[in-house]
């Protein structure tokens, strides 16, 4: 069955997507739930959402479970490179004077007893989530991995959409497919999925590139609200449909 008009569209034949488009190029991977899916690499990215000190550094004291992603998502990334996507990095990075940013986001921020947006963090760590610095940088374990073809994408919100390039950047580069990875599964990555599909992208959550400190069930209500959004697989079905370029 088809969904979609005479450029824009799917094709669903059971538990096979074609999501390509009749793309000449479009190779096919494993989807969790014995479902496959056929897709365009070469409109398609791979979106990697907060791996920052932030969020992942014991020096915050941070769990291990975001550090943890480190070799799926570099699978990933070698994978994507592979087959020729674009690599997005999407991470919060703040303007010193914080204008940008509404009260209720402030409020949110600094409710628990953290430091706030811009606040200094403890043991001379810098400033919260400023771009450029300690807490906004990448993980090192993934800084090396950077290219310069890479986009970076500074967001201001739980999403990576609102007020940022993102959307620009995919429309210019004819970018219909994202695959995503990163932290916290249950809010940014949800959200920026959650906004991606309202504006019409193709969503992949790739499973072993995600994670969340949430309890389990947050994480499994959240994966339930995402069924209608995004499919899921994981980093091995990416590289298996690159060797099959090969």
């Amino acid at each position: 069955m088809r969904f979609g008009n005479r450029v824009n569209y799917w094709i669903v034949e059971g538990d096979d997507f074609d999501i390509s488009r009749g793309a000449a190029q479009a190779v096919t991977m494993d989807l969790n739930e014995n479902r496959t899916l056929k897709f365009d690499p070469e409109r398609s990215a791979l979106i990697l959402i907060d791996m920052q000190n932030y969020f992942c550094s014991p020096l915050l004291g941070r769990p291990e479970g975001a550090l943890k992603l480190v070799p799926a998502i570099t699978s990933a990334i070698q994978s994507s490179r592979e087959l020729g996507m674009q690599i997005i990095w999407v991470n919060w990075g703040h303007r010193p004077d914080t204008a940008n940013l509404p009260p209720s986001l402030l409020y949110g921020w600094q409710r628990n007893g953290r430091p706030g947006i811009g606040d200094p963090l403890p043991d001379n760590l810098g400033l919260t989530l400023i771009k450029d610095s300690w807490s906004a940088a990448l993980v090192e374990e993934l800084e090396a991995l950077r290219e310069e073809s890479d986009y970076w994408v500074d967001k201001y919100r739980i999403s990576g959409f609102p007020g940022t390039s993102l959307d620009a950047i995919l429309q210019a580069n004819g970018i219909k497919t994202l695959f995503f990875g990163g932290v916290n599964t249950d809010q940014c990555v949800m959200d920026t999925i959650h906004d991606a599909a309202f504006i019409g992208y193709d969503n992949i959550l790739l499973m072993d590139c995600t994670a969340t400190t949430s309890p389990a069930h947050v994480l499994e209500g959240s994966l339930h609200n995402m069924r209608s959004k995004a499919f899921t697989a994981v980093s091995d079905s990416l590289k298996t449909a690159a060797a099959s370029r090969v």
